[in-house]
């Protein structure tokens, strides 16, 4: 109690708002404060008197509640409590010891120890240099939903540093090269934005097993160090961000062995020395959302690739390997990984017959080269022992990947033959230095997972029951498509590429698993051995929410791993039957952008899996400027590459959905490419987005997809009027959605001659240039519509009273639609009338959206006429009331006749002028057990006061399934702390909840965080959508300390 009594002043205005959080969470698991309590120090605005709340509260509960404060302080934030016992910083650091580590580090950065390194082992004798064998990089800016958002080279990277930084790429990207080439840089002196670091260290990850200090003497200085522990933690205090850290490969980084580490790079902001980390692409999920900057590093270009293959071979020995790069488009592919280049060009010095054509290929090559190069060391051994070895190696690859581990302490694993044999032959290193026991490592972490992929396939695929069984026991560890995609990919690619049979058995794996959501451990056949499961019914009832989960995930990437798969295991069509099995009624999405080389064997080999998939999706980007174009006349936006993949008489495909976007211009050989892509599917999809080129043009596309075209979306892409007359040709059309069209509607165009679209079932028109004599013809048109499902109109706003003419007419008689959206379209008082009494004609309708229309003093008697109209509806799931004076008045009779309507799924009041009075009424409906399926709920823009807002949230923790709600105020609303405290515990409890509407609401950073706190802790999406007019700044605390 001294220690807070003494410090009490320092204590308030250095905690801060997060170590006086964390310590409150700390101090309530152990029951020393109750909720309440905790709940009051959440509640203040800042820091100061957040740390004022828990200190006078820890001081009143006695002398141990005072103690375990001061122990959590201790672990919280280890430098203030230093800092306040006079420990922290004894003496400012002197720069004789500061140049002394500068000195000892620009040393070490220069040498040829750390310049020049054998990037496939010592066995292998390439040398890497930093100096002459390095390309600068190319990145790819990021933002935290892992987006790119433009390119950026070296230069411009090492000048937008943040703190911290975070670096991914895949394997062999040259990560590690690249932290090693920005240390060499600042110690060269020789790039000023360096030259702002007193003190650079280059930490491997793998490597580090102790503390921050004894990490960088063991791998960067020396032990025993002249400069004692404290002295180089004071420096790093002192200098703060004027020491970079360059943490390589969190991947292999186990947190466990060194948390001081992981405390840098997950809470800097207690260390504030600036930190770069690199991990792979399938880990960036664990640092992503600390990160300040995301760089993703990018494909090596074709001319770098040919830097680095001369700069090892040598002008004389490289021609031959610059020539197959040339001709051969696998080797281009791969030729984007640095560390595939280098395994070629060790692969050209010792055979320059062999072309790999996949990365298995590659490391298989290399592989059989170290054994082959390496024989003669180990010629006396057996081949019984030579084998079982190489097993043994395979063991600890694949362990490890599941493990994931990457060092190996194999003193009694390890007999001294297999030792000889696996360290003579190159396949693993063994590391001595300063250990106390030998550490075992693969050379790269890539090399490694062959090595496992290649022993899962030989266990997958053996005759042996036992070593059958423990192959399936791996695989049905990997039962989600997220590890299936990200953290097994390589493994699992690799062990497709092995052999045609490991490729199947992995296939059919990946098809259960999207199957069930997970395998049970029950292998594929019957005559396979079967892996016993616990809890089989606890299993189930999980897979059936996994699935859930799944269909709401994109399939895209799981989709690509599957082709990939099959380009990597060169079974062309071998597994024709396995792969059209996987494939069934999933989709496929193609990119101009990148058009993988996989995709000419999928097609041509795997025309039945082309059958198979329910849609083909095509984007097609026409977005460079006139000015870049060298040669405009030939100049075509579409790819060849496209081109041959579709039009082929032999394909077979059922569905197809081609996009251009952002098409300046349209060539005539772009016409005529895109008719044969459009012509290739018994049915087509096609989208035009922001692309006036094709204005004039259209015509001409839609005369070579006049058979197949069922579905037509045009946004934001101008149509002249013989473009509008052409599209009311389109007699097979099912779809028609245009957008954003603000030119005049002429006489002869789209809405004179839509009434020949008998076949039409969904009709989209939003922001279109209409008046009311446009909205008279439309109307005449939809009377012809007998097919109609849909009929969504939006932002008509010049229409007048024509909307009443378009209800009528398809609503006069009986009708098929099912979904009406009339969203700010002048909905009038008789609109609306019309529209009530014509419901009973409508009766199958599911959707109805009057949403953003003011009635003003027309609402209240309209209104109520179309909720007593509404009971011919059974089947509504939305509903969507417009707005105006008294509308509120009808609230009662809409209540009454909810209660008829379980299904409801989605309900807007917006702008109903509802009060506290009115809320209690809907509270009450849905506290008698109506409204249980409502999804969507929009009350926003009423007049509730906070504590109408407060009292109505134990209504709303009924609703489980509500997914969006909204309750923006009409004016400016300042909430009280309960209601956004019991508000932020509604939304944790609501875990079906992915967006929630508080404009208007006055908040500031602390309310925001115990608002979004249930998104941090279930790691879903999640949006709060507030106004950033009414975000208020954290207060100063200007109160006296006494």
């Amino acid at each position: 109690m001294d220690f807070i009594r003494k410090n009490y002043v320092e204590l308030i205005e250095r905690m801060g708002i997060t170590i006086t959080h964390q310590i409150a969470d700390h101090i309530y698991s152990k029951s020393v404060i109750d909720l309440e309590e905790k709940d009051e120090i959440y509640c203040e605005k800042t820091g100061p008197k957040a740390a004022r709340k828990i200190i006078d509260l820890i001081q009143q509960k006695g002398e141990k509640a005072c103690r375990l404060f001061v122990d959590c302080l201790r672990v919280k934030d280890v430098f203030l409590f230093e800092d306040l016992l006079g420990r922290s910083l004894p003496e400012v650091p002197t720069k004789q010891n500061i140049d002394m580590m500068a000195e000892d580090l620009k040393h070490l950065y220069k040498s040829a120890y750390f310049q020049k390194f054998h990037p496939l082992g010592e066995d292998i004798d390439i040398i890497f240099d930093l100096e002459t064998t390095f390309t600068d990089a190319q990145f790819w800016k990021k933002d935290i939903w892992n987006q790119r958002k433009g390119t950026m080279t070296l230069s411009h990277f090492l000048g937008e540093f943040k703190n911290p930084t975070v670096i991914e790429g895949g394997a062999g990207k040259g990560k590690t090269t690249l932290l090693k080439r920005i240390a060499a840089l600042w110690a060269s002196g020789e790039t000023s934005v360096l030259n702002k670091y007193r003190l650079v260290f280059f930490i491997s990850l793998s490597a580090a097993e102790r503390e921050i200090y004894e990490t960088v003497c063991e791998q960067l200085l020396r032990v025993p160090y002249e400069i004692d522990k404290e002295t180089f933690q004071n420096s790093l205090r002192f200098l703060k961000e004027e020491v970079l850290f360059l943490l390589d490969g969190y991947d292999e980084f186990k947190p466990a062995n060194c948390p001081e580490i992981e405390d840098m790079i997950k809470h800097n902001f207690r260390f504030k020395n600036t930190v770069i980390v690199t991990t792979r692409t399938e880990s960036v999920s664990n640092v992503r959302p600390i990160a300040e900057i995301i760089a993703e590093i990018g494909d090596l270009s074709e001319e770098n690739s040919k830097v680095i293959i001369r700069n090892i071979l040598g002008p004389e020995l490289s021609k031959g390997l610059l020539q197959q790069l040339e001709n051969s488009s696998t080797m281009q592919e791969l030729m984007k990984t640095p560390l595939f280049v280098v395994i070629a060009c060790a692969i050209r010095l010792g055979d320059t017959s062999i072309i790999p054509k996949t990365q298995t290929v590659l490391f298989r090559t290399l592989y059989d080269l170290m054994i082959s190069k390496n024989q003669y060391k180990i010629s006396f051994m057996t081949s019984e022992t030579v084998q079982e070895s190489i097993n043994v190696c395979g063991d600890l690859a694949l362990r490890g990947i599941f493990e994931h581990c990457f060092e190996f302490y194999l003193r009694k694993e390890l007999h001294s033959e297999q030792e000889d044999v696996l360290l003579k032959s190159g396949l693993l290193n063994k590391y001595t230095a300063q250990r106390m026991e030998p550490v075992y490592r693969f050379f790269h972490k890539s090399f490694q997972e062959y090595i496992a992929g290649r022993r899962l396939h030989g266990l997958l695929t053996s005759a042996k029951e036992s070593e059958m069984k423990m192959g399936y026991q791996y695989l049905n560890q990997i039962d989600n498509i997220s590890d299936i995609s990200n953290k097994y990919y390589n493994l699992l690619m690799y062990t497709c590429g092995s052999s045609t049979q490991a490729a199947s058995i992995v296939i059919q794996h990946m098809t259960n698993v999207k199957k069930h959501g997970r395998l049970l451990g029950t292998p594929l056949e019957t005559d396979r051995p079967h892996v016993p499961s616990d809890n089989n019914q606890e299993q189930i009832s999980q897979n059936m929410e996994e699935l859930h989960k799944l269909q709401e995930v994109s399939m895209e990437s799981f989709v690509n791993c599957a082709l990939n798969f099959f380009a990597e295991s060169l079974s062309k069509n071998e597994l024709s039957a396995e792969f059209e099995f996987f494939f069934q009624k999933k989709k496929l999405h193609i990119s101009s952008q990148s058009i993988p080389t996989c995709l000419s064997d999928f097609f041509q080999y795997l025309p039945k899996c082309l059958a198979a998939l329910e849609l083909i999706e095509l984007e097609l980007f026409g977005n460079l400027h006139c000015s870049e174009i060298p040669n405009q006349s030939k100049k075509t936006y579409i790819p060849e590459k496209a081109v041959s993949l579709f039009f082929d008489w032999s394909h077979s495909l059922n569905s197809i959905e081609v996009s251009l976007n952002d098409f300046q211009r349209l060539s005539k050989k772009d016409i005529t490419y895109l008719g044969k892509i459009c012509c290739s599917a018994k049915s087509l999809r096609l989208l035009l987005t922001r692309s006036k080129g094709i204005s004039g043009k259209l015509p001409d596309v839609l005369k070579m997809c006049e058979y197949n075209l069922k579905d037509l979306v045009i946004e934001e892409t101008p149509l002249t009027l013989t473009d509008e007359q052409h599209i009311v040709l389109m007699k097979q059309l099912k779809t028609l959605y245009i957008s954003d069209l603000q030119t005049e509607r002429l006489p002869g165009g789209l809405l004179e001659g839509i009434q020949n679209l008998q076949n039409l079932e969904k009709l989209n028109l939003i922001n279109i240039k209409m008046a009311e004599d446009d909205a008279k013809q439309l109307a005449e048109g939809v009377k012809h519509l007998q097919r109609l499902q849909e009929l969504h109109l939006a932002k008509l706003e010049g229409i007048g009273n024509g909307l009443r003419f378009i209800i009528d007419a398809a609503t006069s008689r009986d009708c098929c639609l099912k979904k009406m959206v009339l969203v700010n379209c002048c909905l009038t008082k008789e609109a609306v009338i019309i529209l009530a009494e014509n419901l009973r004609n409508a009766n199958k309708l599911e959707s109805l959206d009057l949403f953003e229309n003011q009635l003003e003093e027309d609402a209240s008697g309209c209104v109520e006429k179309l909720i007593d109209k509404l009971r011919a509806l059974p089947s509504l799931q939305t509903l969507m009331l417009p707005w105006g004076q008294n509308v509120k008045d009808s609230l009662s009779k809409l209540l009454d006749f909810l209660k008829n309507l379980p299904g409801l799924q989605k309900l807007g009041l917006q702008s109903w002028h509802l009060t506290d009075k009115d809320l209690e009424l809907l509270s009450s409906s849905i506290q008698n057990g109506h409204l249980r399926d409502l999804q969507h709920l929009d009350l926003s823009e009423n007049c509730v006061s906070s504590q109408g807002w407060h009292r109505f949230l134990g209504a709303l923790g009924m609703l489980k399934k509500l997914r969006v709600m909204d309750l923006s105020s009409k004016e400016g609303m300042q909430p009280e702390p309960r209601l956004i405290n019991d508000l932020g515990k509604l939304i944790f409890e609501l875990s079906a909840l992915r967006r929630v509407g508080l404009q208007r609401w006055h908040l500031d950073k602390e309310y925001l965080k115990c608002l979004n706190k249930g998104n941090v802790v279930f790691g879903r999406e999640f949006q709060l959508l507030v106004s950033s007019d009414y975000i208020e700044e954290d207060e100063t605390d200007e109160e006296s300390h006494m």
